[in-house]
């Protein structure tokens, strides 16, 4: 590790001073020098007084100290110290326009070098900006539903302006100063190279600071910088798992393939071991008067209603049919009630049916999108097939009546086959107020993109940046203000209060469950198609007939 030394002895080839760098840069300048104020004044116009320099300026005369640092863009995060003979001075303003702030060390020579050594970072010695206005402006897109910063009843609406304002009127009160707020509806879109709304603002310098969160964006980055973040967004496709009767045939569900041939195997056996008795009995002549109907149509017959859980006027004789009877019945009854069990929970469980985005994209489910400024970008911006598949498959065929408000698109995923993207904390609110306990327990989330973080807006090379949010440490571990909120736990707990949490499954085996046609909608359809069935053979059965009626009369005739 070294230092790189450069030293100027002309101020016309003096260096360049970019406001940011990968490194940090130390600047010694000689007041006393000709022309010592244009350095002044190129550090002043490239936002040099900040604290990635650390200036100090030597002069031997404090007369005229002001006038040489008048008019200069000196603000609270810029490292100048002042060496004016055997004193030094900190110097600042607290704001554009505002007189310089000395501050004497009261460090004399002999103790100097130790001093500079040791001395605390600047964001650690600007404690108190002396009840200075900042200009600032704040969000609130939806003034008909605005009732104060602490109403808690429509937290789904300008949830993060609502978040970031008690952590800003913190800041200021922490570090002594007020906000001149204005208001504003829109969070900034680019158009044209220029930006409108808070952005717009920011990037215009009409403000110093944004009382809202805002998404982290590299658009954003080019015309304003972010002090600080405030908590994560996620955003999901929500929706309620469709029951197992909409995506398969519950009552093929309760076994599995294995247990319906093994089921199938024995039964079928049972029939044809009946039918071999009942072939034994008409063979052997054995006195039985049941053994002429013993045969297989009869006894598959008879198997079939064992598992339907029907009698059988069947009352054989001989102990062995009795006993395979029997048996059979017995092992009916035992698959029926395992069978009966399986498919009740069947009926009150959602399925699993939906996993992925592609999943989504081919269920029957309607799908919606949460109105929001960002609501068409980040669909637009998907690098992801999937997600790009869903979007043209199922959003933009519905143009503007994809989006809707937090409120109508819950209700609708509530009563129907609906999936809706929205934020989660805003989804959750509205969730845990509408929805019953077990209606709770079903709901699903699938990422469609993943959103970036939000953070507090400032302007392009504020003087209050680094000193509202980077996290500095000295030896007495003193913080900047923001970052210190979230170190003890301030941000986390102002996030519990207005982000609201997964609502808890607490109902997922009680309740009462109604089955509706959808359920029994197979069995339907095998009632028809056996009515469809006796049908046709009803209409064979009289053609049959009448061919045999009109052929007899043939013959009679001949």
């Amino acid at each position: 590790m070294g230092i790189r030394l450069r030293a100027y002895t002309s101020v016309q080839i003096g260096p360049e001073m970019p406001a940011y760098n990968i490194f940090r840069e130390g600047m010694v300048l000689d007041l006393n020098c000709p022309n010592a104020r244009l350095i002044l004044e190129k550090a002043s116009t490239s936002r040099a007084y900040n604290l990635r320099y650390s200036w100090l300026l030597f002069t031997n005369n404090d007369t005229n100290l002001e006038d040489i640092l008048a008019d200069l863009v000196i603000l609270p995060d810029a490292d100048v110290v002042v060496i004016v003979q055997e004193r030094m001075f900190d110097v600042y303003r607290v704001k554009i326009g505002e007189p310089l702030t000395l501050h004497d060390f009261g460090i004399g020579r002999r103790r100097l070098k130790d001093f500079l050594i040791s001395m605390p970072t600047t964001v650690t010695r600007r404690k108190n900006l002396m009840n200075v206005y900042l200009k600032a402006a704040t969000i609130v897109s939806q003034p008909q539903f605005f009732k104060g910063w602490s109403d808690l009843r429509d937290r789904q609406i300008d949830t993060f302006p609502k978040l970031t304002y008690p952590l800003m009127m913190l800041l200021a009160e922490d570090l002594n100063f007020r906000y001149n707020m204005k208001q504003i509806d829109l969070y900034g879109e680019e158009h044209n190279g220029s930006f409108n709304g808070l952005a717009g603002i920011l990037q215009r310098e009409e403000v110093e600071v944004g009382v809202a969160s805002m998404f982290l964006r590299k658009d954003r980055w080019r015309v304003l910088h972010y002090c600080s973040e405030t908590v994560e967004l996620v955003g999901a496709f929500m929706f309620r798992q469709p029951a197992q009767s909409a995506v398969s045939n519950v009552f093929l569900l309760p076994f599995s393939r294995g247990v319906w041939a093994a089921a199938g195997a024995v039964f079928l056996g049972a029939g044809l071991l009946l039918a071999t008795l009942g072939f034994i009995v008409r063979y052997r002549a054995l006195p039985d008067d049941c053994g002429p109907r013993l045969t297989l149509g009869e006894t598959i017959t008879f198997a079939i209603g064992a598992v339907c859980q029907q009698g059988s006027d069947l009352a054989p004789q001989i102990m062995s049919a009795r006993i395979l009877m029997l048996f059979t019945l017995l092992s009916s009854v035992f698959a029926f009630t395992s069978y009966s069990a399986k498919i009740v929970s069947i009926l009150q469980a959602p399925s699993n049916a939906i996993q992925t985005i592609d999943d989504l994209s081919r269920s029957p489910m309607a799908m919606g999108v949460q109105e929001t400024t960002y609501k068409k970008v980040y669909f637009a911006e998907s690098t992801e097939p999937a997600t790009q598949r869903l979007y043209k498959r199922k959003l933009q065929p519905l143009g503007e009546g994809a989006y809707l408000s937090v409120v109508d698109g819950i209700a609708r995923m509530r009563t129907g086959l609906f999936a809706f993207q929205v934020e989660q904390n805003s989804g959750y609110d509205v969730i845990s107020r509408t929805f019953t306990e077990r209606e709770k327990c079903g709901l699903k989330e699938i990422q469609a993109f993943k959103l970036p973080m939000v953070a507090v807006p400032i302007r392009k090379h504020s003087g209050y940046r680094d000193l509202f949010a980077v996290r500095y440490v000295n030896k007495s571990n003193e913080l900047t203000r923001l970052r210190w909120q979230r170190e003890t736990g301030l941000m986390d707990r102002t996030r519990r209060v207005w982000v609201a949490r997964r609502p808890r499954c607490e109902a997922d085996s009680g309740g009462f469950v109604s089955v509706g046609l959808t359920d029994v909608l197979p069995a339907l359809y095998i009632l028809l198609a056996g009515a469809a069935v006796a049908v046709i053979l009803l209409i064979l059965e009289i053609l049959a007939k009448a061919s045999r009626s009109f052929q007899r009369h043939q013959i009679i005739h001949f």
